[in-house]
């Protein structure tokens, strides 16, 4: 804070005149800037730049090491601090942000032609344009087009996976250029090149149509919007996997602030319940039904969060910054027929945010809110990317082919002619038969003299053609009976059927169904044998329990539930209470009376 106030009595006393000369007002220790030093504009029309052209506010704790550039929140700017190329457009910002606080304040002004106040002109122009477009439009900066052309000063850059829009900067200060030709001789480079640096912010802050306008005036005026103000009232919200978190931030000052989480993905499986269940799948379990009721509770809060608890703070937000998949977009800020949030205000943000915390969301509330600077050769390696090919000339006239070349070469080999049997001449009777099953006519050709050893034009015999296992053993049977009449090994017909190999193969099977019927009454006798062991042991178990079980003292049988007690005696039942009393009176008589 304190050198925040430092450079603000800087500002003012530049402002009033009263530093006629560089000791007259202490100015901030310039910092080593990636690539040779640090430097810059000064403030409001200052001097105090190096031959880099960096600004000479940049500290070291602004500086990203890996990515060699220096990345500084919007509040942490010097007050009153523009590029001098948009110096012009301070007037037009100033009498911007007047009407803006007259608003707040609630004083009554003529209508705004650009439509939304405290947004930027250019913005309020294209959310009329844009109005009938879709969200995603409205909300995302293309990551490819027309922009970056040698002509233009703006680019597209990335930094950190996420888009930025890069403007040349070039410093104007004679000590500078001076500083910029030395360094550049002493390099062999560009002195020019060397002067110039990179000034970006992130595409999020930018319309889509601002972008396709294809001038470089509308991206100037946001980007003079955007370093003019240095307390943006602006809200991000994020929601992935069942979890939201969401603040509104004033500058650097968190307004208000939320995260919570809801059980709606399945863990270690992925992907939510409601995507299951339009896949498709009937899923019913416990689970399931959690998971239903943790997305249909993150809906109704999330709801409530945007359109009661937050309403004035989010309606009061120049930007709205979500972090979404399209899915989930209409339960964070509502369908185009009942909007939670005006839609002219949502932008995408175009890098990945993480978990959803709210640690996560300032994270990215500062990445979005900071200026990038960067010496021109670190500019032009970010924007490298991101500029369009050049265009590959169209040749005048193609090469003429060299006739003979063309007449030496092979021409292709005609197709092969479709096989038919009718037309093959190899294709003797015996083949047919044994392709249509005829059994019996296969053995009339064999005993006239047909050679099974003919092979057709596929150079199949007739073996091979065989469809049914009557036509295989035909041939196997002519083969038993006549062993040497052919090469069987080449007409490929497996060993012959005799009738000493039919009664071997019969004798094997009575064998082997004899072998089968004294293994099931074995394991008949075994299982007879297992049943009448299981149904002994099962008496003597029923016996066992009967004599250690207590017994009526009436009818004797076993108590198998709870008792009924008179005197010192236990009965399964009232009868047996009853009848053994009229017992124990009887023998009380009988004794009374001398009896036995």
């Amino acid at each position: 804070r304190w050198r925040l106030h430092r450079l603000v009595a800087v500002a003012a006393a530049m402002e009033a005149g009263f530093a006629t000369e560089p000791s007259a007002v202490p100015t901030p220790e310039v910092v080593a800037a990636p690539r040779g030093g640090g430097g810059g504009h000064g403030i409001r029309g200052g001097a105090a730049t190096s031959h880099t052209g960096l600004p000479t506010f940049l500290r070291p704790r602004h500086l990203l090491r890996k990515a060699g550039v220096y990345s500084v929140p919007v509040w942490e700017l010097p007050p009153c601090w523009l590029p001098d190329e948009l110096e012009h457009l301070r007037s037009s910002i100033q009498s911007l942000h007047s009407s803006t606080a007259a608003v707040e304040g609630g004083a009554e002004l003529p209508p705004d032609p650009g439509g939304t106040v405290g947004v930027g002109a250019a913005e309020a122009e294209e959310a009329e344009e844009d109005e009938g477009g879709s969200e995603s439009e409205q909300s995302e900066i293309a990551w490819e087009g027309l922009l970056g052309s040698e002509c233009r000063a703006w680019a597209r850059a990335g930094l950190q996976g996420g888009l930025l829009l890069m403007r040349s900067m070039c410093a104007t200060s004679s000590a500078t250029a001076a500083a910029a030709v030395a360094a550049a001789s002493a390099d062999g480079g560009c002195a020019a090149a060397t002067a110039m640096y990179g000034l970006g912010i992130s595409a999020a802050l930018f319309t889509p149509g601002a972008v396709a306008e294809g001038s470089d005036v509308p991206l100037d005026r946001r980007l003079a919007e955007v370093l003019s103000s240095r307390c943006p009232y602006w809200a991000v919200c994020a929601v992935r996997s069942g979890r939201f978190a969401g603040a509104v931030f004033r500058g650097c000052d968190v307004i208000c602030h939320k995260a919570f989480h809801r059980y709606t993905v399945r863990a270690k499986a992925g992907g939510s319940q409601s995507t299951c269940d339009n896949s498709g799948k009937n899923v019913k379990s416990a689970g399931s039904s959690l998971r239903r009721h943790g997305e249909q509770r993150l809906a109704e809060e999330i709801k409530e969060i945007m359109t009661e608890k937050w309403a004035q703070e989010l309606a009061s937000c120049e930007l709205i910054f979500v972090s979404v998949s399209k899915r989930m977009k209409s339960t964070l800020v509502g369908t185009e027929q009942e909007p939670f949030v005006p839609h002219t205000k949502v932008r995408r943000l175009p890098f990945m945010v993480g978990r959803p915390t709210f640690a996560a969301v300032r994270e990215a509330h500062v990445r979005v809110a900071s200026v990038v600077f960067a010496e021109a050769r670190t500019a032009d390696m970010l924007a490298t990317p991101f500029r369009p090919a050049p265009e590959k000339p169209t040749p005048v006239a193609t090469r003429r082919e060299d006739p003979a070349a063309t007449a030496t070469k092979p021409e292709p080999p005609p197709p092969a002619p479709k096989y038919a049997e009718a037309e093959d001449e190899l294709f003797t009777l015996l083949h047919a038969a044994a392709a249509a099953g005829e059994d019996e006519k296969i053995l009339e050709m064999l005993d006239d003299g047909a050679d099974p050893q003919a092979r057709d034009g596929k150079g199949r015999v007739p073996y091979y053609l065989c469809t049914t296992n009557k036509a295989r053993e035909a041939f196997r049977r002519w083969r038993g009976e006549n062993e040497d009449a052919w090469d069987w090994q080449a007409a490929q017909v497996p060993e012959g059927i005799t009738e000493e190999s039919e009664q071997r193969k019969k004798d094997k099977e009575k064998e082997k169904r004899k072998r089968l019927k004294e293994k099931q009454k074995a394991n008949k006798a075994k299982a007879k044998q297992e049943e009448e062991e299981r149904q002994r042991q099962e008496a003597e178990e029923a016996r066992a329990l009967a004599e250690a079980q207590a017994k009526c003292d009436s009818c004797k049988r076993p108590l198998t539930s709870k008792p009924f007690s008179r005197l010192s005696y236990l009965y399964c039942s009232t009868d047996c209470v009853a009848t053994h009393r009229r017992e124990l009176q009887a023998d009380a008589a009988l004794k009374r009376f001398g009896g036995t």
